[in-house]
């Protein structure tokens, strides 16, 4: 009768604790993950970014080293040009034992391209005939582009081919600019003076000569002041530039006294040995009358004694 009811209540306290086990399982796996709750992805809620693209400017690309001015001292009182010639506009005025800071020449090299503030472009170009500079080597050549210049107007362009390698589409052309007549000659002189140790010692004349088209001959006289058959003595200094030899004829009377032919670009210092009678003559023209050329001179004549 015991071993009975014993055993279904052994039975009835196994039922009663698996069911427990089992109410607190369920409600752990519940609580641990609600079914109810949606998954967010973490991708989904990060801000937009814009990643910004690289400058232009960001790496500046090296500059050049520029070229320092080479240091010249004018040896005269020079005049400086806008353009490399006597026929340029004058754009400011050198004064002697001046200091220059040349930064370019022109391709003859007989012009300096110096620093000038009064310029309006900064620059100025000086004759290279009065100036003294040490060391010319390290000034860089200036091409030139310049309709009126009597130098030689320097136009070189070029193109890339489909290789990318220059080619060039145009050689250097020559513009020679052309000196407008004056009308003088022998009998109507462009200048006529008379030197004297007293009253007037000196004068400078000032002209241009081209060939084979416009003024091919200048003509300048003077006379001696004092004591018929006495002797003077006369410095001639010829200043010439441009693109051509100079001649120079020495004349009394129509009759040639001495000439001095092809004068360089350069200055030519003569000394004369004359005497007091009958005007003389200085006939000026071009070396050669078949090339196109063009001269700008100046003549100094001084009575020295």
């Amino acid at each position: 009768m015991k071993k009975t009811i014993i055993f279904p209540l052994l039975l009835t306290l196994i039922f009663l604790t698996t069911a427990c086990q089992a109410e607190v399982t369920e409600s752990a796996t519940a609580t641990t993950i609600p079914t109810s709750t949606p998954v967010a992805f973490v991708t989904a809620t990060l801000p937009v970014t814009n990643t910004p693209q690289a400058s232009a400017t960001a790496s500046p690309a090296p500059s050049a080293t520029p070229i320092p001015p080479v240091i010249g001292q004018t040896t005269s009182q020079v005049n400086a040009r806008d353009t490399p010639s006597e026929g340029g506009q004058q754009v400011g005025t050198i004064e002697i034992f001046a200091e220059v800071e040349i930064v370019g020449t022109d391709p003859a090299k007989k012009w300096w391209l110096i620093l000038l503030s009064e310029s309006a472009t900064g620059k100025g170009w000086i004759s290279a005939e009065f100036v003294q500079v040490e060391n010319t080597s390290g000034v860089p050549v200036v091409s030139i582009e310049s309709t009126n210049a009597p130098q030689a107007s320097i136009t070189e362009t070029s193109s890339s081919s489909s290789t990318g390698e220059a080619v060039a589409t145009s050689a250097p052309t020559l513009s020679l600019a052309t000196a407008p007549a004056d009308g003088d000659s022998a009998q109507n002189p462009a200048l006529i003076h008379t030197l004297s140790k007293v009253d007037f010692p000196y004068f400078e004349y000032s002209s241009e000569l081209s060939a084979p088209e416009g003024d091919g001959d200048d003509w300048v006289q003077f006379s001696l002041a004092g004591d018929a058959g006495q002797e003077k003595i006369v410095a001639v200094v010829v200043d010439n530039t441009g693109s051509g030899r100079l001649n120079l004829e020495l004349m009394q009377n129509g009759v040639l006294l001495q000439s001095w032919e092809k004068l360089d670009f350069s200055r030519h210092q003569l000394q004369l040995y004359l005497y007091v009678g009958a005007p003389y003559s200085l006939h000026f023209s071009p070396a050669s009358r078949e090339m196109p050329t063009y001269n700008s001179y100046k003549v100094s004549v001084q009575l020295t004694k």
